[in-house]
């Protein structure tokens, strides 16, 4: 479920970046790529598109960049080839989509929506009507560097070609979730957020791939004191940045996986709540301490624009920031 022709897209606003940076791929189709793109194999597409495709998270630092297609005239054999990179894919609605891959057709349903395609095997799926799809790039990276810390195999060259089309609830209920916060258009996603998320998905997937005889993954403990206050001061200090789990775990020796894990068992809150939390109450700070206006703390604190700070007030709070500050400056 791999295709061509793509128009980059960040929160429903065209990304300038990018709209001047393409690059022809190996079969003759267009593809847009940002200039910090780790890699065009992300987006190494099959020559004929189906239909118009929307990416996120190439230019936001996203170790799993997200993509939804809408195919209208559904997915031919002219659009099979070999996926440059592993890809999860989801149908999100339209006509049912089949999977010749093998001898005995498999097709999509109520709880079976979702495909795992490792790097290297064929895209062989077919759908007759309007079908519209979502795609969670997996780079060998991030695939390898969570089983290393569970002193497992490396994951990339071994992933299981037969989980197309079958009942496995977590795996589609965390892609489902994946791409929803990737592209929702009132409270965009941080890179610190989409970051834990895509590890959850790889967590799942070890699960799928461990052997019945590996030992089980090593506890993990809350973060030391010290770390604990490095960890939340550094994020204090960096709110209007774009923070990523690397920027935190460097501070205390550990992999991102096992941070993250740490961190939240400390807290109480995985690290983009946490992020968040903190924004919103630097953002109360503002609106008692003079008449900034909204789009100011709104960037001060570092929400993407006013509505994103709004949504996120309003979510956390109860009122939106307006009324808040009506209610609480004297």
């Amino acid at each position: 479920m791999q295709h061509a022709d793509q128009s980059r897209e960040v929160d429903g606003r065209t990304d300038s970046k990018s709209d001047k940076l393409g690059y022809h791929n190996d079969m003759g189709g267009f593809a847009q790529a940002a200039p910090d793109a780790p890699s065009p194999q992300f987006f190494i597409f099959m020559r004929d598109s189906v239909g118009v495709g929307e990416i996120k998270g190439v230019g936001e630092r996203w170790i799993a960049p997200a993509a939804l297609y809408t195919g209208p005239a559904g997915i031919g054999e002219a659009s099979w080839t070999i996926t440059p990179e592993t890809v999860i894919a989801l149908r999100l609605h339209g006509a049912v989509v089949e999977d010749h891959n093998r001898r005995v057709t498999r097709t999509s349903g109520p709880g079976r929506e979702f495909a795992l395609q490792p790097r290297g095997t064929s895209t062989r799926y077919l759908a007759s009507q309007s079908v519209k799809f979502g795609q969670v790039f997996l780079p060998d990276a991030l695939l390898d560097r969570a089983a290393d810390a569970e002193d497992l195999p490396a994951l990339s060259g071994r992933l299981r070609d037969d989980l197309s089309f079958v009942p496995e609830r977590t795996l589609q209920i965390l892609t489902s979730d994946y791409l929803r916060r990737a592209f929702d258009r009132l409270i965009p996603a941080t890179s610190l957020e989409m970051e834990g998320r895509a590890l959850l998905l790889v967590d799942w997937l070890l699960r799928l791939h461990q052997s019945p005889h590996a030992g089980a993954a090593p506890a993990a403990g809350g973060l030391s004191p010290r770390h604990l206050r490095q960890s939340c001061d550094f994020i204090v200090e960096n709110l209007a940045e774009d923070i990523c789990l690397d920027d935190l775990a460097e501070l205390t020796g550990l992999t991102a996986k096992h941070f993250s894990r740490a961190f939240r068992q400390s807290t109480g809150y995985p690290p983009h709540q946490y992020l968040i939390v903190q924004r919103v109450e630097a953002a109360k700070r503002h609106l008692i301490g003079g008449k900034a206006s909204l789009a100011y703390i709104a960037l001060a604190c570092g929400f993407a624009d006013q509505s994103h700070f709004t949504a996120t007030f309003r979510r956390l709070v109860g009122v939106p920031p307006g009324t808040w500050r009506l209610n609480h400056v004297k």
